[in-house]
Formats: structure tokens, sequence, C-alpha cells
């Protein structure tokens, strides 16, 4: 008899924990587990701030796929339909070729991406941040400008390389910010050429508040320590165009920079526009609180499931109704682990439970061991939310050598000054062979 094959569409948070969790039963031959991700590691994306900071490494906020899910197939590539149906995905791997998975149970935990908006100059001139690949080109780029407004003599080309402006002022945002002006405040200290010159920072938020995910008093806290170091907060405001890197904001005002970072939401990978799934409002894959994918009269999608991100999951805990967990990487975790019991329960026929969860609380690091965080409803800010976020994701990183190699480089940040090296080469890295080949081809002629 085959073993039931269990497909999982995504490698984050929420389809890593679950491959993870069914790693006894996939080792056992009791089922197959097959994941399919374009990377070939998971991304602890509550990192990217300090990784864009230079507080973390980049490889110590990934986590490769192979050795934790060794007992499960892994398939790199992407998902190009899925017909429930016929309980078929259709997936294009690196190399190009097409390939036909059926299964038994699909699992939809693809995440979210960028959220954007039709912003003119938006795509040319902007930089996202939702992947360990944007934060490090972001640290590169910020020390990069620094560096070329030490060099040039032009007040106007220095005044625009030294103007950063962040649009989206959740608490990514805000963190991110916090982080990287930390870092060029640092950098710019070294630059004798640039003494006397100020850097401009500057986040556009479209709502009344920063970091609207933490209670308002830790959100008003938030701004006053975000304008202390400096940084010119913008409420009530949104950016109409960046062509050119020529900002300009629906409050009459226009600025020049030569970065832009976009950090205003996320959506529902595009994806699933490929898949025939319920959705929600929001683009969301439909789905009850027992994870199953239920269509709009409640009857369930056999064997199709979500979680994480891109799945709308009611919360039955909440006290008005009808209420949605958020996307966060709490709630996905912990999705997953109940998934994996489901999926038990399914196979042996049983009927599935209930995903229950009250939120633990909200955290967010602003570098200089300055924090906000609210821990089962008891708000905390300063140095002490600071040590609770850093000591949640040290246990959370789901990598034991990971952890330590976290835990290590913070302590080395306490011991030593901040690395502010820049290895923007290795975006290009044959740039220099390329140079000397030209070189050498000049000079014969």
């Amino acid at each position: 008899m085959t073993a039931p094959h269990i497909l999982v569409l995504g490698a984050g948070f929420a389809g890593f924990t679950l491959a993870r969790a069914l790693r006894k039963e996939a080792a056992a031959h009791r089922i197959r587990v097959t994941v399919v991700d374009p990377q070939p590691y998971l991304t602890y994306k509550p990192l990217l701030p300090e990784v864009a900071g230079g507080e973390t490494q980049a490889r110590d906020s990934v986590v490769p796929l192979r050795r934790p899910l060794r007992d499960a197939d892994l398939v790199s590539g992407w998902v190009v339909s899925v017909d429930t149906g016929a309980k078929v995905a259709v997936i294009r791997t690196l190399d190009g070729t097409e390939r036909a998975l059926s299964y038994d149970h699909v699992v939809f935990a693809l995440g979210a991406v960028t959220k954007t908006l039709p912003i003119p100059g938006l795509v040319d001139n902007g930089i996202g941040f939702s992947s360990v690949e944007e934060a490090v080109y972001l640290r590169d780029h910020v020390l990069g400008r620094i560096r070329f407004a030490a060099s040039t003599a032009d007040p106007a080309e220095r005044r625009r390389a030294l103007t950063f402006v962040f649009v989206g002022g959740g608490y990514t945002g805000v963190e991110a910010i916090a982080e990287l002006q930390r870092l060029a405040a640092a950098e710019l200290e070294r630059y004798l050429e640039l003494d006397g010159e100020r850097m401009q920072w500057l986040l556009v938020e479209a709502a009344g508040r920063v970091a609207a995910e933490l209670t308002e008093p830790l959100s008003a806290w938030t701004l006053r320590l975000l304008r202390r170091r400096g940084i010119r907060v913008l409420l009530h405001t949104e950016m109409t165009g960046c062509e050119n890197g020529d900002v300009v904001l629906n409050n009459g005002e226009m600025l020049s920079a030569d970065t832009i970072v976009w950090v205003a939401g996320v959506t529902p990978n595009p994806v699933l526009d490929r898949a025939d799934v319920p959705r929600g409002p929001k683009g969301h894959v439909q789905c009850d609180a027992r994870l199953r994918v239920v269509r709009d009269d409640g009857t369930p999608v056999e064997g199709a499931w979500g979680l994480g991100d891109d799945a709308q999951i009611p919360d039955l805990t909440a006290s008005k109704q009808p209420a949605y967990y958020p996307p966060n990487a709490q709630n996905a975790i912990r999705q997953a682990r109940v998934l994996a019991g489901n999926l038990r329960l399914a196979l042996d026929g049983r009927a599935p439970a209930e995903y229950r969860h009250t939120s633990l609380g909200t955290l967010a690091s602003y570098g200089g061991m300055r924090g906000a965080a609210v821990l089962r409803g008891v708000p905390l800010r300063g140095l002490p939310a600071w040590a609770i976020d850093k000591a949640y994701h040290a246990i959370a990183l789901p990598s034991p050598g990971r952890r330590l190699r976290l835990v290590l480089g913070w302590i080395g940040n306490g011991l030593t000054r901040q690395d502010a090296a820049p290895v923007g080469a290795f975006r290009d890295p044959k740039e220099s062979f390329r140079r000397a080949a030209q070189e050498q081809e000049q000079e014969k002629k």
C-alpha cells in the first residue's frame, strides 16, 4: 500500500515547522512528505532589521532546509498551478522543467510578499525589505551612500546621498529604520570629510501612529524615541511618486533621495491566483478553525489545508466576531503544530482539532539596547523589552547551531565596535575580474 502523500507548498515558518513536526511519520514511511520552495533555506524574518543594522550576520538569520527536513522530499521550484479537484499540483523546478505532483493532502503555506502600490517610480527606485538578500543589500547600500557623499564635491549630490526615506511605519519599518540609522550615524563619524554634514532620515506613515501593533502608549514612546535619534516621522502622510529618486509626498513636500525603502505591508502570495481555492476578501486562503480550506458555505475542500500568512484563520478566542489571527510567526508556528496533529487524525479517519491561541504578545527591537513589548498584556519598554526580544529570538530560531552563533554575535557586538565593512562587491563578484580584463585589453590597443 502506498503511503499517503502530503504536499507542503512553502518552507517559511509554517511549512518548515509542519514538515519537521511530521518527520517521525515520514522516517517510518507511514507518510510521504514533499516540500516545495524556491529557496534552500528558511529565513527568520524577525532578525532582518538586525541583519540590515549589522548586529546579526546574514547566515545566522537563515536555516538550511536539507538537514532538519532530511526525511522529506525537497523540491526547489515554484508552484505553477494547483487543481484541488484532481489533487494535482504543477511545479516548475530551477531548470525550468514543469512536473506534476499528485497528492493526498496539500498544505498552502506560501506566506506573503511585499504589497506594492502603483506609485510612479516605486518599482525602479524602491528597495523592499522581506528577504535576507534585501537586508544585506540595504545595509551595504546605506554605507555606500555615505562613502559616496564623502567623495563628491557637489552639495546637491551629497545631500541626496545622505537622505534616507522609509515608507511604512509598522514595527518592521520602525525596527529597520532604527537599526540602520544607528549604523549610519556611527559610520558618518568616521569620515572627516563629512564633518558638519547631517543625514536626513524620514519615516512616512499613512496612519496616525507608528508601530500600531503595540499599545497606544508604547507607540507614542516609540515615536518619541525615533525623533530623539534624529529620525523625522510624518504621520497621516503618503508617498505619491518617486521617479528618478525625487520623492513626492501628498502634503506637497518634495525631496531627492538615493535610498527609498518600501515597508508598507504585505499581501498573500500571488501564486494563489493559480490555485483553485476559495479566497477571503483580502486574498487569503479561506479556512475554518480546524485549518481546513473551506468554501463560502463552510464545506471543506477535500485534502486541502491552509496556515500561516497566506491563510485566513478565524480566531474563536476573540471577544468580537468575526475575527482572524494576525499574520505573524507566533501563529504560523503554532498552527503548523496543530495541523501536524490534524493530518494524523485525518489519516486515521478522525475529526481534526480547532486551532485556538491567545497571543503571547508583541516584540520590537530598536537597537541601542532599546525596544518595546507587550508580554501577556504587560507593556514593557527600553532595556527590559530589548532583552526579552533577544531572549525570545534566541529560543525561537529553529537551529541549535544558529542560536549559538546568534548569541555569540550579540556578545561580540557588546564587546567590540560595530562592524561597518560593506561587502557590496559580493553582489557582482565578477566585476573586478571583468575590469582587469578590460583594462588589459585597452593596454594592448
